[in-house]
């Protein structure tokens, strides 16, 4: 009959650590191998604590990463907060060193070596899913963006770009020049050069930012970004719009169908562009992701309507641009 486990020393409880420092709070070796001690990467031991979301899962790493590493590619875009196709915001952690350091290597781990321009990373204090903050290495935002950008394809990297651009655009373009100009050559820059050029300030949302590229790569005209409307409810401003020609786009994701309160915002928006003489057209996430011809061929459409004119021909039955 085997026999229950030792109460674990107060000290431990919930907390993730280095077994060695564990063993040094006085868990032995021989019970931190018991089924209710977890080991998310060798070295590292989860005392009761939860390993649910991507903070976590590097704040338990951390533990035996090396001091000249840190968290970089899209691991930093989402511990940034940035947006990321759904598929990577749950992979492996990307952690780089300095070239000619010891590449990181462990599973659920994909190391690099990068010779950049310093600063490469800062510390951050970020919150565990127990609402803790804990300080984290990641790469400056423009060595997100430039070690992201050997990972996703353009549309993906122009809507890291517009978010970054979002939340501090002065700060997030210098940022880009600094890196790009002192790391030219090296790998991603070319690509981060490109989706820097397509970015826009001012928007909101990945799906935006894709609707946007995904309009103009079917030959229509360049958007503005979220314009002000006047409306008789007051100014309004649509996701995209053309204002010479008076013609708006707003995309609408599952919120605006199973909110019933963003539903009606959404019908008393599209009533006060309509009173405002607005040609208003809604885009939804299937549509974007999976057939836009309809909302291209509109956009066309009334473009046309109101004096858009082009002897180029519209590529209305275009893939879309990037899964969701």
């Amino acid at each position: 009959m085997s026999r229950a486990p030792s109460q674990l020393p107060l000290a431990v409880h919930g907390e993730v650590l280095s077994t060695a420092e564990a063993r040094r709070l006085g868990v032995l070796p021989d019970r931190q191998r018991r089924a209710d001690v977890l080991h998310p990467f060798h070295g590292v031991a989860a005392f009761c604590a939860p390993l649910e979301t991507l903070a976590d899962r590097a704040w338990a790493y951390a533990q035996v990463m090396s001091q000249l590493a840190w968290f970089s590619n899209t691991t930093a875009a989402a511990l940034r907060g940035l947006p990321l196709p759904s598929a990577l915001e749950q992979g492996p952690l990307h952690v780089t060193v300095p070239r000619g350091a010891h590449t990181p290597r462990a599973t659920g781990v994909i190391g690099h070596q990068r010779d950049l321009a310093d600063p490469t990373f800062e510390q951050l204090l970020l919150p565990c899913s127990t609402g803790e903050l804990v300080p984290l290495r990641v790469a400056t935002i423009g060595t997100t963006l430039l070690t992201a950008a050997t990972d996703l394809g353009l549309p993906d990297l122009v809507a890291l770009v517009d978010a970054a651009r979002f939340a501090d655009d002065l700060s997030a373009l210098a940022e880009i020049e600094r890196m790009l100009a002192r790391s030219s050559r090296r790998a991603g820059a070319a690509a981060l050069r490109r989706a820097t050029a397509l970015s826009r300030a001012g928007v909101r949302s990945r799906p935006e930012s894709h609707l946007r590229l995904l309009l103009t790569r079917a030959g229509l005209p360049e958007p503005e970004v979220a314009p002000e409307v006047s409306t008789p409810i007051g100014p309004l401003h649509p996701d995209l719009a053309w204002p010479s020609y008076r013609v708006l786009v707003e995309y609408e994701g599952d919120g605006h169908r199973t909110n019933p309160r963003v539903f009606a915002r959404d019908l008393s928006r599209f009533d006060a562009f309509a009173d405002a003489e607005w040609s208003a057209i809604r885009c939804t996430r299937e549509e974007l992701y999976s057939d836009p011809s309809r909302v291209l061929g509109s956009a066309a459409r009334r473009l046309r309507a109101r004096g858009w004119r082009t002897r180029s021909r519209l590529r209305s039955s275009i893939p879309p641009l990037a899964k969701p």
